[in-house]
Protein backbone atom coordinates (compact mmCIF):
# COMPACT_ATOMS: atom_id res chain seq x y z
CA UNK A 1 0.00 0.00 0.00
CA UNK A 2 1.20 3.69 -0.89
CA UNK A 3 1.36 6.34 1.75
CA UNK A 4 2.05 9.99 1.32
CA UNK A 5 2.72 12.66 3.84
CA UNK A 6 1.01 16.55 3.12
CA UNK A 7 1.11 19.43 5.19
CA UNK A 8 -1.84 18.58 7.22
CA UNK A 9 -2.85 14.88 6.57
CA UNK A 10 -1.72 10.94 5.89
CA UNK A 11 -3.24 9.46 2.67
CA UNK A 12 -3.28 6.34 1.65
CA UNK A 13 -3.81 5.20 -2.15
CA UNK A 14 -6.65 3.27 -2.61
CA UNK A 15 -7.82 2.02 -6.10
CA UNK A 16 -6.56 4.66 -8.02
CA UNK A 17 -7.83 7.08 -5.43
CA UNK A 18 -6.06 9.00 -2.40
CA UNK A 19 -7.99 8.92 0.40
CA UNK A 20 -7.40 10.42 3.94
CA UNK A 21 -6.34 8.19 6.80
CA UNK A 22 -5.65 10.81 9.70
CA UNK A 23 -3.84 13.84 10.67
CA UNK A 24 0.09 14.12 10.35
CA UNK A 25 1.92 11.79 11.43
CA UNK A 26 5.70 10.40 10.92
CA UNK A 27 8.27 8.16 12.20
CA UNK A 28 11.20 10.63 13.05
CA UNK A 29 13.68 7.39 13.98
CA UNK A 30 13.79 3.18 14.51
CA UNK A 31 14.71 2.95 18.07
CA UNK A 32 16.39 0.61 20.07
CA UNK A 33 18.25 -0.51 23.36
CA UNK A 34 21.90 0.26 23.72
CA UNK A 35 22.55 -3.10 23.17
CA UNK A 36 20.88 -3.75 19.96
CA UNK A 37 19.67 -6.80 21.06
CA UNK A 38 16.06 -5.74 22.34
CA UNK A 39 13.56 -2.54 23.26
CA UNK A 40 12.99 -2.04 19.07
CA UNK A 41 10.36 0.45 18.03
CA UNK A 42 9.89 4.04 16.68
CA UNK A 43 10.21 7.35 17.63
CA UNK A 44 7.03 9.24 16.03
CA UNK A 45 5.76 12.61 15.87
CA UNK A 46 2.36 14.21 15.15
CA UNK A 47 0.25 16.90 15.35
CA UNK A 48 -3.03 17.11 17.46
CA UNK A 49 -6.01 18.96 16.52
CA UNK A 50 -5.02 22.48 18.28
CA UNK A 51 -1.96 22.06 15.89
CA UNK A 52 0.36 21.39 18.77
CA UNK A 53 4.07 18.53 18.01
CA UNK A 54 3.77 15.70 20.08
CA UNK A 55 6.36 12.83 20.15
CA UNK A 56 6.56 9.51 21.82
CA UNK A 57 7.99 5.99 21.54
CA UNK A 58 6.39 3.01 20.51
CA UNK A 59 7.64 -0.22 20.60
CA UNK A 60 7.45 -2.59 18.01
CA UNK A 61 5.91 -5.51 20.38
CA UNK A 62 3.17 -3.11 20.93
CA UNK A 63 2.60 -2.44 17.46
CA UNK A 64 3.01 -5.75 16.15
CA UNK A 65 0.86 -7.46 18.80
CA UNK A 66 -2.54 -7.80 19.95
CA UNK A 67 -2.28 -4.37 22.33
CA UNK A 68 -1.67 -2.36 19.40
CA UNK A 69 -5.11 -0.57 19.85
CA UNK A 70 -3.50 0.76 23.11
CA UNK A 71 -1.68 3.05 20.72
CA UNK A 72 -4.43 4.28 18.67
CA UNK A 73 -6.42 5.06 21.94
CA UNK A 74 -3.25 6.89 23.36
CA UNK A 75 -3.00 8.91 19.63
CA UNK A 76 -6.49 9.96 20.00
CA UNK A 77 -6.59 10.63 23.74
CA UNK A 78 -3.81 13.59 22.59
CA UNK A 79 -6.03 15.08 20.18
CA UNK A 80 -4.57 12.95 17.08
CA UNK A 81 -7.61 13.09 14.45
CA UNK A 82 -8.13 9.29 12.49
CA UNK A 83 -10.72 9.14 10.23
CA UNK A 84 -13.94 7.42 11.54
CA UNK A 85 -13.39 4.43 9.53
CA UNK A 86 -13.21 0.95 10.48
CA UNK A 87 -9.69 0.48 8.04
CA UNK A 88 -8.37 3.85 9.16
CA UNK A 89 -6.26 2.08 12.06
CA UNK A 90 -5.32 -1.22 10.08
CA UNK A 91 -4.17 1.27 7.57
CA UNK A 92 -2.08 3.86 10.06
CA UNK A 93 -0.33 0.67 11.89
CA UNK A 94 0.88 -0.58 8.35
CA UNK A 95 1.80 3.24 7.29
CA UNK A 96 4.23 3.00 10.68
CA UNK A 97 5.25 -0.35 10.68
CA UNK A 98 6.96 0.72 6.67
CA UNK A 99 8.35 3.85 7.82
CA UNK A 100 10.17 2.09 10.43
CA UNK A 101 12.23 0.23 8.39
CA UNK A 102 12.91 3.65 6.24
CA UNK A 103 13.95 5.79 8.88
CA UNK A 104 17.50 6.31 10.81
CA UNK A 105 18.09 4.65 13.69
CA UNK A 106 18.51 5.98 17.44
CA UNK A 107 19.07 4.55 20.65
CA UNK A 108 16.29 4.77 23.50
CA UNK A 109 16.74 5.33 27.47
CA UNK A 110 14.19 5.01 29.83
CA UNK A 111 16.02 7.72 31.95
CA UNK A 112 17.15 10.89 31.78
CA UNK A 113 20.77 11.91 32.69
CA UNK A 114 23.98 11.12 31.37
CA UNK A 115 24.32 7.87 28.86
CA UNK A 116 27.89 7.76 27.43
CA UNK A 117 28.47 11.29 26.52
CA UNK A 118 25.17 12.32 25.40
CA UNK A 119 22.74 14.13 27.89
CA UNK A 120 19.19 13.64 27.35
CA UNK A 121 15.89 14.72 28.69
CA UNK A 122 12.55 14.26 27.79
CA UNK A 123 12.20 16.99 25.29
CA UNK A 124 16.36 16.99 23.47
CA UNK A 125 19.55 15.09 23.83
CA UNK A 126 22.93 17.14 23.65
CA UNK A 127 26.39 15.41 23.17
CA UNK A 128 28.41 13.49 20.74
CA UNK A 129 27.81 9.78 19.66
CA UNK A 130 27.63 8.06 16.71
CA UNK A 131 23.75 7.63 16.85
CA UNK A 132 21.16 10.17 18.57
CA UNK A 133 18.93 8.92 21.51
CA UNK A 134 16.10 9.52 22.81
CA UNK A 135 13.91 9.25 25.86
CA UNK A 136 11.41 6.24 25.88
CA UNK A 137 10.59 6.58 30.07
CA UNK A 138 7.37 7.10 31.11
CA UNK A 139 6.24 10.44 29.31
CA UNK A 140 3.58 12.94 31.73
CA UNK A 141 3.71 16.49 31.08
CA UNK A 142 7.22 18.11 30.50
CA UNK A 143 8.78 18.97 33.56
CA UNK A 144 11.45 21.16 31.64
CA UNK A 145 9.33 24.32 30.68
CA UNK A 146 11.03 27.37 28.85
CA UNK A 147 10.01 31.21 28.92
CA UNK A 148 12.04 34.17 27.31
CA UNK A 149 15.46 33.49 26.50
CA UNK A 150 18.53 33.89 28.15
CA UNK A 151 19.57 37.25 28.05
CA UNK A 152 16.49 38.09 29.54
CA UNK A 153 17.17 35.39 32.42
CA UNK A 154 20.60 36.88 33.35
CA UNK A 155 19.32 41.02 32.59
CA UNK A 156 16.27 39.88 34.72
CA UNK A 157 17.10 37.41 37.59
CA UNK A 158 20.41 36.33 37.59
CA UNK A 159 20.93 40.61 38.02
CA UNK A 160 19.09 40.44 41.25
CA UNK A 161 21.72 37.73 42.51
CA UNK A 162 25.15 39.81 42.65
CA UNK A 163 25.29 40.83 46.53
CA UNK A 164 23.43 37.86 47.60
CA UNK A 165 25.45 34.89 48.30
CA UNK A 166 22.80 32.74 49.07
CA UNK A 167 20.95 33.53 45.94
CA UNK A 168 24.40 33.10 43.96
CA UNK A 169 24.67 29.76 46.10
CA UNK A 170 21.41 28.17 44.85
CA UNK A 171 21.51 28.70 41.26
CA UNK A 172 25.32 26.86 41.94
CA UNK A 173 23.33 23.75 43.10
CA UNK A 174 21.14 23.96 40.25
CA UNK A 175 23.91 24.04 37.92
CA UNK A 176 25.52 21.20 39.97
CA UNK A 177 23.52 18.07 39.79
CA UNK A 178 24.69 17.16 36.48
CA UNK A 179 28.13 17.27 37.53
CA UNK A 180 27.74 14.73 40.14
CA UNK A 181 29.02 11.61 37.77
CA UNK A 182 31.70 13.14 35.66
CA UNK A 183 33.01 14.70 39.44
CA UNK A 184 32.16 11.50 40.99
CA UNK A 185 30.32 12.94 44.20
CA UNK A 186 27.79 10.96 45.60
CA UNK A 187 24.32 12.01 45.89
CA UNK A 188 23.32 14.92 48.59
CA UNK A 189 20.86 17.50 49.96
CA UNK A 190 21.45 20.84 50.80
CA UNK A 191 18.95 21.97 53.67
CA UNK A 192 18.34 25.36 54.22
CA UNK A 193 16.56 26.38 57.72
CA UNK A 194 15.15 29.20 59.02
CA UNK A 195 12.26 31.07 60.01
CA UNK A 196 9.02 31.38 58.41
CA UNK A 197 8.71 34.44 55.46
CA UNK A 198 12.45 34.46 55.24
CA UNK A 199 12.74 33.55 51.54
CA UNK A 200 13.54 30.47 51.55
CA UNK A 201 11.01 29.35 48.64
CA UNK A 202 11.97 32.28 46.79
CA UNK A 203 15.52 30.94 46.36
CA UNK A 204 13.98 27.56 45.63
CA UNK A 205 11.88 28.99 42.89
CA UNK A 206 14.86 31.02 41.76
CA UNK A 207 17.34 27.50 41.70
CA UNK A 208 14.00 25.89 39.46
CA UNK A 209 14.24 28.65 37.19
CA UNK A 210 17.68 27.41 36.13
CA UNK A 211 15.32 24.19 34.41
CA UNK A 212 11.81 25.44 34.32
CA UNK A 213 8.98 27.39 36.21
CA UNK A 214 8.07 27.11 39.67
CA UNK A 215 6.15 23.44 39.16
CA UNK A 216 9.58 22.20 38.69
CA UNK A 217 10.04 22.65 43.20
CA UNK A 218 8.37 19.71 44.67
CA UNK A 219 6.61 19.62 48.17
CA UNK A 220 8.17 17.74 51.13
CA UNK A 221 4.39 16.60 51.35
CA UNK A 222 4.91 13.25 49.87
CA UNK A 223 5.58 9.49 50.82
CA UNK A 224 8.82 8.22 50.84
CA UNK A 225 7.93 6.46 47.47
CA UNK A 226 6.19 9.56 45.80
CA UNK A 227 9.44 11.32 46.32
CA UNK A 228 11.31 8.38 44.97
CA UNK A 229 9.84 8.30 41.85
CA UNK A 230 10.11 12.32 41.31
CA UNK A 231 13.82 11.44 42.36
CA UNK A 232 14.09 8.94 39.66
CA UNK A 233 12.04 11.17 36.90
CA UNK A 234 14.90 13.71 37.89
CA UNK A 235 17.73 12.05 37.30
CA UNK A 236 21.29 13.88 37.31
CA UNK A 237 18.98 16.92 37.63
CA UNK A 238 18.19 19.32 40.57
CA UNK A 239 15.35 18.02 43.31
CA UNK A 240 13.87 20.94 45.03
CA UNK A 241 11.82 20.43 47.80
CA UNK A 242 10.10 22.79 49.94
CA UNK A 243 8.89 23.00 53.62
CA UNK A 244 10.47 19.80 55.79
CA UNK A 245 8.17 20.30 58.19
CA UNK A 246 5.13 19.85 56.70
CA UNK A 247 5.83 16.18 56.01
CA UNK A 248 5.47 13.40 58.26
CA UNK A 249 8.75 12.44 60.00
CA UNK A 250 8.48 8.63 59.06
CA UNK A 251 8.20 9.60 55.74
CA UNK A 252 11.42 12.47 55.83
CA UNK A 253 13.13 9.77 57.47
CA UNK A 254 12.87 6.79 54.83
CA UNK A 255 13.35 10.07 51.39
CA UNK A 256 16.78 11.04 52.87
CA UNK A 257 17.86 7.35 52.97
CA UNK A 258 16.27 7.03 49.54
CA UNK A 259 17.19 9.90 47.82
CA UNK A 260 20.64 9.76 48.73
CA UNK A 261 21.21 6.15 48.74
CA UNK A 262 20.00 6.77 44.82
CA UNK A 263 17.59 3.69 44.38
CA UNK A 264 14.17 2.40 45.10
CA UNK A 265 13.01 0.14 47.81
CA UNK A 266 12.73 -3.52 46.62
CA UNK A 267 9.15 -4.48 45.27
CA UNK A 268 7.67 -7.66 43.91
CA UNK A 269 5.60 -7.69 40.75
CA UNK A 270 2.14 -8.66 40.41
CA UNK A 271 3.34 -12.15 39.43
CA UNK A 272 5.88 -12.62 42.44
CA UNK A 273 8.39 -11.43 40.65
CA UNK A 274 11.91 -9.15 41.42
CA UNK A 275 10.65 -5.59 40.06
CA UNK A 276 13.08 -3.42 38.89
CA UNK A 277 14.57 -0.82 41.19
CA UNK A 278 14.82 2.67 39.88
CA UNK A 279 17.61 4.28 40.43
CA UNK A 280 19.00 8.04 40.49
CA UNK A 281 21.46 10.81 40.95
CA UNK A 282 20.59 13.93 42.35
CA UNK A 283 21.43 17.02 44.23
CA UNK A 284 18.70 18.32 46.49
CA UNK A 285 17.70 21.89 47.72
CA UNK A 286 15.26 21.60 50.51
CA UNK A 287 13.81 24.18 52.75
CA UNK A 288 12.15 24.25 55.84
CA UNK A 289 11.81 25.86 59.37
CA UNK A 290 13.13 22.36 61.18
CA UNK A 291 16.60 20.79 61.44
CA UNK A 292 16.84 17.49 60.14
CA UNK A 293 17.94 16.42 64.00
CA UNK A 294 14.31 17.77 65.29
CA UNK A 295 12.72 15.34 62.77
CA UNK A 296 14.66 13.00 63.94
CA UNK A 297 14.18 13.72 67.75
CA UNK A 298 10.42 13.65 67.23
CA UNK A 299 10.95 9.93 66.45
CA UNK A 300 12.79 9.01 68.97
CA UNK A 301 16.00 8.28 66.91
CA UNK A 302 19.54 10.54 66.72
CA UNK A 303 20.17 11.34 62.94
CA UNK A 304 23.35 9.36 62.15
CA UNK A 305 26.67 10.84 61.20
CA UNK A 306 26.11 9.36 57.30
CA UNK A 307 22.46 11.11 57.38
CA UNK A 308 24.30 14.49 58.61
CA UNK A 309 27.08 14.25 55.98
CA UNK A 310 24.62 13.85 53.32
CA UNK A 311 22.08 16.10 54.11
CA UNK A 312 23.86 19.24 54.89
CA UNK A 313 21.91 22.18 57.09
CA UNK A 314 22.43 25.05 56.53
CA UNK A 315 20.94 28.09 58.44
CA UNK A 316 19.71 30.81 56.49
CA UNK A 317 21.79 34.31 56.88
CA UNK A 318 21.56 37.96 55.45
CA UNK A 319 20.72 41.41 56.22
CA UNK A 320 17.38 40.18 55.22
CA UNK A 321 16.01 36.93 56.09
CA UNK A 322 17.92 34.84 53.37
CA UNK A 323 19.03 38.25 51.16
CA UNK A 324 21.95 41.28 51.58
CA UNK A 325 21.15 43.11 48.75
CA UNK A 326 17.65 44.38 48.01
CA UNK A 327 19.07 46.26 44.97
CA UNK A 328 16.25 49.46 44.04
CA UNK A 329 13.99 48.29 46.24
CA UNK A 330 12.85 49.64 49.47
CA UNK A 331 11.78 46.65 51.30
CA UNK A 332 12.24 42.81 51.29
CA UNK A 333 9.07 41.71 50.50
CA UNK A 334 9.17 43.77 47.43
CA UNK A 335 12.00 42.09 46.22
CA UNK A 336 10.84 38.83 47.28
CA UNK A 337 7.54 39.31 44.98
CA UNK A 338 9.45 41.10 41.86
CA UNK A 339 11.90 38.00 42.20
CA UNK A 340 8.74 35.90 42.06
CA UNK A 341 7.10 37.82 38.75
CA UNK A 342 10.48 37.73 36.94
CA UNK A 343 11.04 33.72 37.65
CA UNK A 344 8.03 33.28 36.34
CA UNK A 345 8.66 35.35 33.20
CA UNK A 346 11.88 34.40 32.80
CA UNK A 347 13.11 30.29 33.11
CA UNK A 348 14.19 27.53 31.90
CA UNK A 349 17.16 29.04 29.20
CA UNK A 350 19.99 28.60 30.87
CA UNK A 351 19.69 24.69 31.45
CA UNK A 352 20.06 23.75 27.85
CA UNK A 353 22.84 26.36 27.13
CA UNK A 354 24.58 24.80 30.46
CA UNK A 355 24.29 21.31 29.06
CA UNK A 356 25.92 22.51 25.99
CA UNK A 357 28.56 23.67 27.58
CA UNK A 358 28.97 20.70 29.49
CA UNK A 359 29.03 18.40 26.44
CA UNK A 360 31.56 20.28 24.85
CA UNK A 361 33.99 20.76 27.27
CA UNK A 362 37.33 18.62 26.92
CA UNK A 363 38.04 16.09 29.76
CA UNK A 364 34.83 17.44 31.80
CA UNK A 365 35.39 14.46 34.06
CA UNK A 366 39.23 15.50 34.85
CA UNK A 367 38.92 18.87 34.88
CA UNK A 368 35.54 19.07 37.46
CA UNK A 369 38.00 16.36 40.01
CA UNK A 370 41.17 18.78 39.76
CA UNK A 371 39.12 22.06 40.48
CA UNK A 372 37.30 20.29 43.46
CA UNK A 373 40.94 19.30 44.80
CA UNK A 374 42.42 22.54 44.71
CA UNK A 375 39.54 24.17 46.22
CA UNK A 376 39.70 21.49 49.15
CA UNK A 377 42.66 21.82 49.53
CA UNK A 378 43.00 25.87 49.49
CA UNK A 379 39.69 25.80 52.45
CA UNK A 380 40.91 22.83 54.52
CA UNK A 381 42.55 23.03 57.50
CA UNK A 382 45.13 20.59 59.54
CA UNK A 383 42.78 18.76 61.60
CA UNK A 384 39.68 18.69 59.58
CA UNK A 385 37.86 15.00 59.94
CA UNK A 386 37.34 13.21 57.00
CA UNK A 387 33.33 13.36 57.58
CA UNK A 388 33.71 17.14 57.03
CA UNK A 389 35.66 16.90 54.31
CA UNK A 390 33.18 15.08 52.34
CA UNK A 391 30.86 18.27 52.91
CA UNK A 392 33.92 20.13 51.33
CA UNK A 393 33.81 18.34 48.34
CA UNK A 394 30.50 19.01 47.63
CA UNK A 395 30.42 22.86 48.34
CA UNK A 396 33.68 22.74 46.39
CA UNK A 397 31.61 20.91 43.50
CA UNK A 398 29.21 24.06 43.53
CA UNK A 399 32.16 26.36 43.63
CA UNK A 400 33.69 24.89 40.31
CA UNK A 401 30.57 24.76 38.67
CA UNK A 402 29.98 28.92 39.35
CA UNK A 403 33.58 29.65 37.98
CA UNK A 404 33.07 27.38 34.85
CA UNK A 405 29.39 29.29 34.56
CA UNK A 406 30.91 32.66 35.29
CA UNK A 407 33.96 32.15 32.76
CA UNK A 408 31.41 31.05 30.03
CA UNK A 409 29.12 34.15 30.49
CA UNK A 410 26.15 32.16 31.44
CA UNK A 411 25.57 33.92 34.51
CA UNK A 412 25.60 37.73 34.93
CA UNK A 413 28.67 37.82 38.00
CA UNK A 414 32.15 37.09 37.93
CA UNK A 415 34.01 34.03 38.97
CA UNK A 416 35.41 35.88 42.24
CA UNK A 417 31.78 36.46 43.63
CA UNK A 418 30.71 33.08 42.39
CA UNK A 419 33.84 31.33 44.44
CA UNK A 420 33.61 33.84 47.46
CA UNK A 421 29.69 33.43 47.94
CA UNK A 422 29.97 29.52 47.92
CA UNK A 423 33.05 30.20 50.83
CA UNK A 424 30.74 32.11 52.42
CA UNK A 425 27.42 29.58 53.09
CA UNK A 426 30.73 27.13 53.71
CA UNK A 427 31.50 29.10 56.58
CA UNK A 428 28.03 29.17 57.84
CA UNK A 429 27.34 25.61 57.64
CA UNK A 430 30.90 25.18 59.52
CA UNK A 431 29.89 27.60 62.27
CA UNK A 432 26.07 26.00 62.58
CA UNK A 433 28.16 22.49 62.99
CA UNK A 434 30.84 24.46 65.70
CA UNK A 435 33.38 21.35 64.85
CA UNK A 436 35.63 20.34 62.31
CA UNK A 437 35.91 16.72 63.84
CA UNK A 438 33.87 13.47 62.68
CA UNK A 439 30.29 13.52 64.41
CA UNK A 440 31.00 10.67 66.89
CA UNK A 441 34.34 11.88 67.81
CA UNK A 442 33.21 15.42 68.62
CA UNK A 443 30.21 13.69 70.89
CA UNK A 444 32.64 11.38 72.51
CA UNK A 445 35.09 14.13 72.91
CA UNK A 446 32.33 16.59 74.71
CA UNK A 447 30.87 14.04 77.19
CA UNK A 448 34.87 13.68 77.97
CA UNK A 449 34.96 17.05 78.56
CA UNK A 450 32.24 17.33 81.00
CA UNK A 451 33.16 13.57 82.68
CA UNK A 452 37.00 13.91 83.18
CA UNK A 453 37.08 16.35 86.20
CA UNK A 454 34.13 14.04 87.80
CA UNK A 455 36.36 11.02 87.41
CA UNK A 456 39.93 12.10 88.24
CA UNK A 457 37.78 12.91 91.96
CA UNK A 458 36.54 9.47 91.99
CA UNK A 459 39.40 7.46 90.79
CA UNK A 460 41.45 5.29 93.70
CA UNK A 461 44.77 4.59 93.06
CA UNK A 462 46.06 1.19 92.36
CA UNK A 463 47.69 -0.87 94.55
CA UNK A 464 46.71 0.63 97.83
CA UNK A 465 45.58 -1.36 100.24
CA UNK A 466 41.98 -2.42 100.67
CA UNK A 467 41.61 0.14 97.42
CA UNK A 468 37.87 -0.30 95.75
CA UNK A 469 36.30 1.52 93.19
CA UNK A 470 33.22 0.93 90.71
CA UNK A 471 34.17 3.72 88.82
CA UNK A 472 37.93 2.92 88.41
CA UNK A 473 41.49 3.33 89.17
CA UNK A 474 44.48 5.74 88.84
CA UNK A 475 48.04 4.71 88.68
CA UNK A 476 51.57 6.29 86.86
CA UNK A 477 53.12 4.51 84.37
CA UNK A 478 57.13 6.04 82.72
CA UNK A 479 56.50 8.82 84.59
CA UNK A 480 53.01 8.83 83.02
CA UNK A 481 49.45 8.76 84.26
CA UNK A 482 47.03 6.29 83.44
CA UNK A 483 43.21 5.92 84.17
CA UNK A 484 41.29 2.57 84.24
CA UNK A 485 38.21 3.49 84.00
CA UNK A 486 35.91 -0.08 84.59
CA UNK A 487 34.18 -0.93 81.01
CA UNK A 488 30.66 -0.58 82.05
CA UNK A 489 31.08 2.29 83.51
CA UNK A 490 32.61 3.70 80.84
CA UNK A 491 30.28 2.66 78.05
CA UNK A 492 27.55 3.80 80.19
CA UNK A 493 28.18 7.47 81.31
CA UNK A 494 29.06 7.90 77.71
CA UNK A 495 26.17 6.74 76.29
CA UNK A 496 27.98 4.37 74.00
CA UNK A 497 26.54 1.29 72.28
CA UNK A 498 27.23 -2.88 72.73
CA UNK A 499 29.08 -2.33 69.68
CA UNK A 500 31.47 0.76 70.19
CA UNK A 501 34.47 0.34 68.16
CA UNK A 502 33.25 3.01 65.53
CA UNK A 503 33.25 5.71 68.33
CA UNK A 504 36.38 4.93 70.63
CA UNK A 505 38.97 3.83 66.95
CA UNK A 506 39.73 7.85 66.88
CA UNK A 507 40.75 7.64 70.87
CA UNK A 508 42.60 5.06 69.83
CA UNK A 509 44.44 6.12 66.72
CA UNK A 510 45.36 9.17 68.17
CA UNK A 511 47.31 7.54 71.38
CA UNK A 512 45.01 8.37 73.98
CA UNK A 513 43.97 4.66 75.22
CA UNK A 514 45.91 1.83 76.14
CA UNK A 515 45.00 -1.61 75.26
CA UNK A 516 46.35 -5.10 75.24
CA UNK A 517 43.15 -6.20 73.66
CA UNK A 518 42.82 -4.66 70.37
CA UNK A 519 39.83 -6.23 69.15
CA UNK A 520 37.48 -4.58 71.79
CA UNK A 521 39.70 -1.49 72.85
CA UNK A 522 40.13 -2.90 76.23
CA UNK A 523 43.02 -3.39 79.11
CA UNK A 524 42.55 -6.57 80.51
CA UNK A 525 44.16 -6.73 84.16
CA UNK A 526 44.54 -9.33 87.42
CA UNK A 527 43.31 -6.98 90.58
CA UNK A 528 43.22 -8.68 94.07
CA UNK A 529 43.00 -12.21 91.66
CA UNK A 530 40.06 -11.77 89.53
CA UNK A 531 40.17 -10.02 86.06
CA UNK A 532 39.00 -7.18 85.04
CA UNK A 533 38.59 -5.25 81.74
CA UNK A 534 39.10 -1.22 81.85
CA UNK A 535 39.59 1.32 79.27
CA UNK A 536 42.87 2.86 79.64
CA UNK A 537 43.52 6.76 79.67
CA UNK A 538 46.22 9.25 78.88
CA UNK A 539 44.40 12.05 80.80
CA UNK A 540 47.43 14.38 79.89
CA UNK A 541 46.90 13.65 76.21
CA UNK A 542 43.21 13.72 75.74
CA UNK A 543 43.26 17.39 77.66
CA UNK A 544 45.92 18.62 75.11
CA UNK A 545 44.28 17.09 72.55
CA UNK A 546 41.21 18.45 73.07
CA UNK A 547 42.14 22.31 73.78
CA UNK A 548 44.20 21.49 70.11
CA UNK A 549 40.87 20.75 68.34
CA UNK A 550 38.76 23.89 69.71
CA UNK A 551 41.68 25.72 68.68
CA UNK A 552 42.06 24.57 64.86
CA UNK A 553 37.88 24.95 65.08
Amino acid sequence: MEFRLTDAHLECLEKGDWQIVGGWIRVVARTRRNTRKHGFGALIQWRNMDSVLLQDIVFNRVLHGDQSRQVRDALIDSGYWLEPYPQSWSRLQRYLLQEILKAPSGICVDTTGWHDSVYVTQDWSVGTNAEPYYYAGQLNDSMLKCAGTLAQWQSQVGALCTGNPLMVFVVGVALSAPLLHPAAVENGIFHLVGPSSSGKTSLLELAASVYSDRSFVRSWISTANGLAAVAAEQHDMLLALDEIGLARPEDVDIAVYHIVAGTSKLRATESGALARPSHWRTLALSSGEVWLSEVFQSLGKRPKAGQQIRLVEIPVFGRFGTFDALHRFQCPQLFVDHLKLQTSRYHGSLFPEWMNLLTSTDELAHYAKSEIQRLVDQWRTSNMSSQVIRVLQRFALVATVLSLASRNYLVPWDEEESVDSVKQVWMQWLAARGHVMNSEEHQVLSRLKVLLPKWEKALQPLGHQNATSLLGYIRELDGERQWLIDKKQFLRQLDMPGQYMREVMPMLQRGWLATNEPERATLKLMIQGKSHRFFALWPERIYAGIQELELDD
